[in-house]
């Protein structure tokens, strides 16, 4: 687990302080996800040789995960899923609309919180679907914190119809009419993502242990991440915005401080976040 422990302190810093409240038993299977995603994510973003690459370690990657990671038990269905998210990064086009960014956010997002819930063994169905909602909200922070990094990398995630159609290099380097746009719509998603939030947190209670406590304070540590953004008004040109340890405690504290009895009943899943992904596995 030191190996992986390290993977996560180094690209995972927001999930590496919130894994202090996990349970040993837990710990070890969700840095074995995190773990497992991030390498197969590093293999999508390996410039050289990739498509070989690729090809020659992809499914030795996800069949010895599989082989060594037995108690995690998630399906071929759901690992499936992820790969196809991985693979899509690989042709990348951007998205035409903001359904087929949530397809995108389900695959490589969505799906990890149905990972980690086999991990937990939730088997509820309706926790499974504000994991679902947890991942797919983080996904889309990622994508309005790392605009510049990954257009860098000629990557254009933000939705053309709410952007129009623009090569990464007009993101990168943008005259002031994109840059008015890609601000509105990095707002936009945001405030999507924060409806996503406030779903997911009504089944975190329900989960095992401390495993809650340290996956409420993920949610929250991410969602800080966007919430500053917007009221900073901070420039995605100037690279990933950030929050300062100082920031983490406060957060942390809070949240622990915060912390009530457990509700008795979960409230009913909200079906329409899920429209875009219904026919997809887990989803509502």
């Amino acid at each position: 687990m030191k190996n992986q422990a390290q993977i996560i302190k180094k690209y995972g810093k927001t999930f590496y302080w919130a894994s202090f409240f996990l349970e040993k038993k837990f710990k070890l299977r969700l840095f074995s996800i995190y773990a497992f995603c991030r390498e197969i994510d590093d293999m999508v973003d390996n410039k050289k040789e990739k498509d070989n690459y690729i090809k020659k370690n992809f499914q030795k990657k996800i069949e010895g995960f599989k082989g060594s990671k037995k108690s995690i038990n998630s399906s071929k269905e759901i690992i499936g899923q992820f790969i196809l998210g991985q693979k899509g990064d690989l042709s990348h086009k951007q998205p035409k609309s903001l359904n087929e960014l949530t397809i995108y956010c389900y695959r490589v997002a969505g799906i990890v919180g149905l990972m980690v819930c086999d991990a937990l063994n939730v088997k509820d169905i309706k926790i499974r679907h504000y994991a679902i909602d947890l991942g797919i909200a983080m996904q889309l922070t990622n994508i309005c914190r790392d605009i510049k990094e990954d257009s860098h990398m000629g990557r254009v995630y933000l939705p053309q119809n709410l952007v129009g159609k623009l090569k990464a290099g007009e993101v990168e380097f943008p005259n002031e009419n994109d840059y008015k746009k890609i601000k509105v719509c990095q707002n936009k998603l945001l405030k999507i993502a924060d409806d996503y939030y406030a779903s997911a947190e009504h089944a975190i209670p329900f989960l095992p242990g401390r495993t809650s406590l340290a996956i409420k304070i993920a949610a929250k540590l991410y969602q800080a991440i966007g919430k500053k953004i917007i009221n900073n008004d901070i420039s995605y040109l100037k690279g990933r915005a950030f929050i300062t340890k100082y920031e983490k405690l406060k957060i942390t504290l809070t949240n622990i401080i915060s912390i009530n009895k457990t509700p008795t009943k979960i409230n009913t899943h909200n079906k329409r976040l899920h429209a875009a992904i219904m026919n997809l596995p887990g989803a509502h």
